[in-house]
């Protein structure tokens, strides 16, 4: 496929993209992510309403911007939201998900975010965006039981593992997670006051993490994995908002506990044992998934 084509490709699936998990396209974005103009950015979508996927939007006065029509199904992408994670997260032109997809040499692990529902995305993007509230039907591993909450949620957060909201919950009165696959119908605006987002402290103020080798590697384990982690003087540091670090740690497959660390082949580096304690309250605190 030669570069032009590549590019036109990018620009089609960020128009369905967008469509599907945002239920919202104005030319303003592919206009910004692309460095194109407003007239080509039209034409773009004119191209993918007649070639790809026809009567697929209409554009809508209201909200002056194109909406999917009922029963929208995408046609160039794979109704993953890890391709919109790629798109949103910057990565337009270098799509990982696009990458995959056209190259036989090269393949990845997919977890089932299927579960994540585009019309669930939708709404907690326009309340993010709105700075407004919503009604939510939600069940928790604490809470399993079906019940209605009203959220006020700020920021999408991908933890390389699951998507999960950051919110207000108006229900325990304090900023908290909550897993888009657990959000059982679509969900409602209300006219709850939501707070600020720079209410919420776990959020705006940042932590180190310093991660070591598991000091129960032996020495030639450990260059191991001071190179894999990319630790020149056997440590690495990391800057992460405190409501984030739980995750982070996850994600690093780092071991937090000592009895964790007993398992030094499951959690090949650690959280330097001098944190653990000051680390606690935002590890297991109120920011896990509500």
């Amino acid at each position: 496929m030669g570069a032009a084509k590549h590019e036109v490709l990018l620009r089609l699936r960020a128009i369905e993209l967008l469509a599907y998990w945002e239920g919202r396209l104005v030319t303003n974005r592919l206009v910004a992510w692309f460095g194109i103009s407003r007239q080509q950015a039209s034409a773009d979508i004119k191209r993918y309403l007649a070639n790809h996927n026809p009567d697929s939007l209409v554009h809508d006065p209201a909200v002056k911007a194109y909406v999917p029509r009922p029963g929208f199904r995408p046609v160039l992408t794979t109704e993953h939201i890890n391709e919109y994670l790629d798109m949103v997260s910057g990565l337009v032109s270098d799509s990982m998900a696009v990458t995959l997809e056209t190259d036989t040499n090269l393949a990845s692990v997919q977890l089932p975010d299927r579960s994540v529902r585009p019309e669930v995305v939708r709404e907690v993007v326009k309340a993010c965006r709105g700075k407004g509230s919503i009604k939510i039907l939600y069940a928790s591993m604490a809470d399993p039981i079906w019940s209605d909450r009203v959220i006020s949620p700020h920021t999408l957060v991908y933890t390389g593992f699951r998507w999960h909201v950051r919110a207000y919950c108006h229900e325990r009165h304090d900023f908290r997670d909550f897993l888009l696959s657990r959000i059982d119908r679509t969900p409602k605006p209300t006219d709850d006051k939501a707070p600020s987002p720079s209410e919420d402290t776990q959020w705006q103020e940042a932590m180190m993490l310093t991660l070591i080798p598991n000091t129960k590697l032996n020495e030639g384990q450990k260059t191991l994995v001071e190179k894999d982690f990319g630790m020149p003087d056997g440590r690495l540091q990391l800057s992460v908002r405190k409501a984030l670090a739980h995750y982070t740690l996850q994600r690093y497959q780092a071991a937090i506990t000592p009895e964790e660390a007993d398992d030094e082949l499951h959690y090949p580096v650690q959280l330097l044992e001098s944190e653990r304690k000051k680390l606690g309250p935002y590890l297991f605190g109120p920011s896990s998934p509500g």
